[in-house]
């Protein structure tokens, strides 16, 4: 029975992972589907605007949530098992505060900026301004709660919504435009995305609804507030760069980069994202039985793993890299022929995912060896470079430059990553092991 048991439980998990890998490819297909049909239907100063606006509306949301919401899998998970309801329904009740509170601070700082003359006069710029303040936070909660229900074990019903629905129903409302000739302006474009993001909110809560029962009517305990507050600090520069770096890099661009200009640079980080994607998703596969084997300080097992994954990624980074470079160029002038200038920036953002190969899993060896202090400025300090480097790129050489500045800090950071993994917990995970262990044999 047990066996049995073992074995339904190992089931579950793996139709979960599966479910999950499948909404989320399912769902950069819908994401470069409304990409497409966006870049057809405006020109690319005003595709360029949108991805601006939407960058900074996801990176808008982190800071809401403070990454409180990365306590979860801590903190939930611990006052349930052990019967601290008090402190559970106080942790969610505070991720909700942080967001109202910082969602009024936020309005107030933008009327100021706005009165102050830092928008612009147009009408249209505060439209904009006015939708990212009222977008942001409705993401921030989707995130939250997204986060929330994964730790209590109901991943796919806090994570789809996210993954799947929001990217589907963007897709249908730009295809609807597309389909009545409608040509609405730039407001228009970002009122859709509040209209999604809304949509995916309300989606969530109705498969959420029993979820959180648990912390209905128990008075609210708050006193490790502290604690909560400090583990989302120390895990907010890896949201940054692993959840976000593709609004990290168009924001940076924004700062420098003529409207045109950013949105060839967000069309190429929108492709690349499916190689990227892929990288992740061989770490993801990877990671349990690494964690385990390193937890019983099985080397070889350890280097078995490591072998496989480099092997993969590196197959994959080829087939990848082949395809763009031979069809990249047909591809993007799908979207229009002016976006055939996103080729160079796309080729050049390749240095991204091929650094996943190249390095290896190195955040997951340090993560499960306690060293998330090196995860934690390495992440952030690289966030700082990346911001720099893309935007003096940007200044030197347009998209192209801004995309090198951007690739070339990622590379850097993963080498340094690999550096520490190996010095400090004694894991070679770079591509380079595989060709010593190979030319050992």
């Amino acid at each position: 029975m047990a066996a049995a048991g073992g074995g339904s439980a190992l089931g579950g998990t793996l139709q979960k992972a599966l479910s999950l890998v499948g909404a989320r490819v399912l769902g950069n297909v819908l994401t470069l589907g409304y990409t497409l049909i966006l870049a057809r239907l405006t020109t690319p100063t005003e595709f360029g605007l949108i991805m601006t606006a939407f960058a900074w509306i996801m990176l808008l949301s982190v800071f809401l949530a403070l990454n409180l919401e990365s306590g979860s899998i801590k903190y939930l998970v611990q006052y349930r098992e052990s019967g601290q309801p008090g402190r559970a329904a106080g942790f969610i009740r505070l991720n909700r505060m942080t967001i109202f509170g910082l969602t009024l601070l936020s309005g107030l700082v933008a009327a100021l900026a706005w009165w102050g003359g830092a928008f612009g006069d147009g009408a249209a710029m505060l439209g904009v301004v006015a939708v990212t303040v009222v977008a942001a936070p409705v993401v921030a909660l989707t995130r939250v709660y997204g986060r929330h229900a994964s730790a209590l074990g109901q991943v796919l019903r806090g994570g789809v919504p996210i993954m799947l629905v929001r990217p589907a129903v963007i897709f249908l409302l730009v295809a609807l435009i597309w389909l009545s000739g409608a040509r609405p302006g730039l407001t228009v474009y970002l009122l859709l995305f509040l209209a999604a993001f809304t949509v995916t909110a309300l989606v969530q809560a109705l498969l959420l609804r029993q979820t959180f029962g648990f912390a209905a009517g128990v008075p609210r305990e708050y006193d490790e507030a502290r604690r909560w507050f400090a583990t989302g600090a120390m895990m907010a520069p890896l949201l940054v760069l692993r959840d976000n770096l593709k609004h990290v890099v168009v924001a940076a661009a924004g700062l420098v980069l003529v409207p045109a200009e950013v949105g060839y640079l967000a069309l190429a980080l929108s492709i690349m994202a499916f190689v990227y994607f892929a990288m992740k998703a061989v770490d993801i596969s990877i990671s349990p039985q690494l964690s385990r084997a390193l937890h019983a300080g099985q080397t070889k097992r350890v280097a078995s793993l490591l072998d496989n994954a480099a092997r993969l990624k590196i197959a994959g980074m080829l087939a990848g890299t082949v395809m763009i470079a031979g069809f990249g160029g047909m591809a993007l002038e799908l979207f229009g022929p002016e976006y055939r200038a996103s080729l160079a920036p796309l080729l050049i953002l390749l240095i991204i995912p091929a650094s996943d190969a190249v390095f290896g899993p190195a955040q997951i060896v340090l993560n499960v060896t306690g060293r998330q202090d090196v995860i934690f400025w390495v992440a952030g300090i690289s966030t700082v470079i990346m911001v720099g480097a893309t935007a003096l790129g940007g200044v030197l050489d347009g998209a192209t430059g801004a995309a090198l500045g951007a690739a070339l800090s990622y590379a850097v950071q993963q080498l340094i990553l690999r550096s520490v993994a190996k010095t400090s917990a004694g894991t070679e995970t770079s591509i380079i092991a595989v060709f010593q262990r190979e030319s050992g044999k």
